[in-house]
C-alpha cells in the first residue's frame, strides 16, 4: 500500500481522477494495517487494556471506507467505459475529491452508533480484538450489512459484469473488422454476385463501413488529411460517438497496412483484462461474504433465541482475518498487477538508481579531490 501511494504521488501520468480513488483505497487499507493489526497483536497478549472502544471504532471506519472505495472505483470504471465521451467533463477532480470526502464521512457516521448505545463494542474472543458485537443488536447488524456490504456488492457486480459484456461486444466487432480488412487485401476472396472486385474493395475500405463495424454508427463522410476529422452530417449524439471510434479505427488501419493483424496479442490482452476483473470480484466476495454471513447469523440467532451459539469460534476467527486479508490483496489487484503501475515502478527504480549513482559519483569526486590535496 505504501508503494502504491509513492508511485501515484511520484508519477505525473497517474495524477488523474481514477488514481485519486486508488490512492484512497491504499490509504484506507494502510490504516487497517497500521491502526488495527498491531492492536490485534497487543490484545492477544493483554486483554485488559483501555483502547478497546478506539480499536473497535477505527477498525469499523477503515474497513467501511475500503469497501466504499472499491464500489467508487467500480463506478468510475463503469462510467469511463459506458460514457467515455462525457467522462472527463462529469468525473472531474473536484467531484472525485467530494466522493472521497463522502466515503470517509459515511464511514465515520455509520460506525458511531455502537459508541452511542445502538449495538456495542467489546472484546470478541474469537477475533482476538475489540470489535462491534454483532450479536448485541440485530437491527444495527442488518443496517451495516445492507449499507456497507450489500449495496457496494451489488454496485461492484453490476459495473464489472457490464464492463465485461461491452468488452466482449467490442472484441467481436473488432474481429469482424479484421476479417473485412483481410478479405479486402486477399485478391482470391469471394465477392458477392454482380459486384466487381474493385467495387468490393472500395466498399470494404470505405471508412464509414468500417467504422460501422466497430461503433454501430454510420458515418457518411470523412474529411481532412488521413481521415482524422469527421464531417458533422449526423445529429450531435451520433457524431460525438463516432469521432473517437473513428480515430481509433484509423490508427488500427494504419497498423494493419504495414503488418499482419495482432489477433493473438489482442485476445491475450482482452483475456488478461477479464481475468483481472474476475479476480477483483472474487477477492471482494471471498473476503467479505463469510464475515457478513457470520454477523447476520449471530444477529438472527440472538433476535430469535436471545443467544448466539450456532457459529463456531473458528469460523468467527477465520472470517475476521479474511476481512483483514482484503486490505493486503487490494493493492495487488487494483494497482501493482497493472502494466501501467509496473512501468511506473520501473521508472521510479531508474530514477532512484540514477540519483544514487550521481550521489555516489559526487562522493567519489570529493574523495579524489581530497587525495589530490593530500
Amino acid at each position: 500500500n505504501i508503494l502504491v501511494i509513492i508511485i501515484v504521488a511520484a508519477t505525473k501520468t497517474f495524477h488523474s481522477v481514477t488514481s485519486v480513488l486508488v490512492m484512497n483505497l491504499a490509504i484506507s487499507d494502510l490504516l487497517v494495517g497500521v491502526g488495527v493489526m498491531p492492536f490485534v497483536a497487543l490484545s492477544i497478549m493483554n486483554r485488559g487494556w483501555d483502547l478497546c472502544l478506539y480499536v473497535g471504532y477505527t477498525s469499523s471506519v477503515y474497513c467501511t471506507a475500503s469497501v466504499l472505495t472499491l464500489a467508487a472505483i467500480a463506478l468510475d470504471r463503469y462510467h469511463s467505459i459506458m460514457d467515455c465521451l462525457r467522462y472527463s467533463s462529469r468525473c472531474t477532480l473536484w467531484r472525485t475529491c467530494a466522493v472521497v470526502l463522502w466515503i470517509w464521512l459515511q464511514a465515520l457516521v455509520t460506525s458511531c452508533p455502537p459508541l452511542l448505545g445502538w449495538s456495542s463494542v467489546s472484546y470478541v474472543v474469537p477475533m482476538y480484538s475489540c470489535a462491534v458485537n454483532w450479536a448485541s443488536s440485530p437491527s444495527y447488524t442488518a443496517f451495516m450489512a445492507a449499507l456497507c456490504y450489500l449495496i457496494p456488492a451489488v454496485v461492484i457486480l453490476f459495473c464489472y459484469v457490464n464492463i465485461v459484456k461491452v468488452a466482449r461486444s467490442h472484441a467481436r466487432r473488432i474481429h469482424t473488422l479484421e476479417d473485412s480488412v483481410q478479405r479486402s487485401r486477399n485478391p482470391g476472396s469471394a465477392f458477392a454476385p454482380g459486384v466487381s472486385p474493385h467495387q468490393h474493395c472500395g466498399t470494404l475500405h470505405s471508412p464509414s463501413r468500417l467504422i460501422y463495424h466497430v461503433s454501430g454508427q454510420f458515418v457518411p463522410e470523412v474529411s481532412g488529411e488521413g481521415g482524422n476529422d469527421i464531417s458533422p452530417a449526423l445529429p450531435n449524439s451520433a457524431t460525438e460517438q463516432s469521432i473517437p471510434t473513428a480515430r481509433r479505427l484509423f490508427s488500427f488501419l494504419a497498423q494493419n497496412t504495414s503488418q499482419p493483424p495482432l489477433q493473438n496479442s489482442q485476445q491475450h490482452h482482452h483475456h488478461h483484462g477479464v481475468v483481472r476483473l474476475f479476480l477483483v470480484i472474487s477477492a471482494f466476495f471471498f473476503c467479505w461474504t463469510p464475515y457478513i454471513g457470520v454477523a447476520l447469523v449471530q444477529a438472527t440467532e440472538t433476535a430469535i433465541s436471545g443467544q448466539s451459539n450456532l457459529v463456531p469460534p473458528f469460523a468467527v476467527t477465520f472470517s475476521y482475518w479474511l476481512v483483514l486479508l482484503n486490505s493486503d490483496i487490494n493493492p495487488l489487484l487494483y494497482a501493482l498487477l497493472s502494466k501501467r503501475f509496473q512501468g511506473a515502478l520501473q521508472g521510479l527504480r531508474q530514477k532512484i538508481r540514477a540519483r544514487l549513482g550521481s550521489v555516489g559519483g559526487r562522493g567519489g569526486e570529493v574523495r579524489a579531490e581530497g587525495d589530490e590535496c593530500k
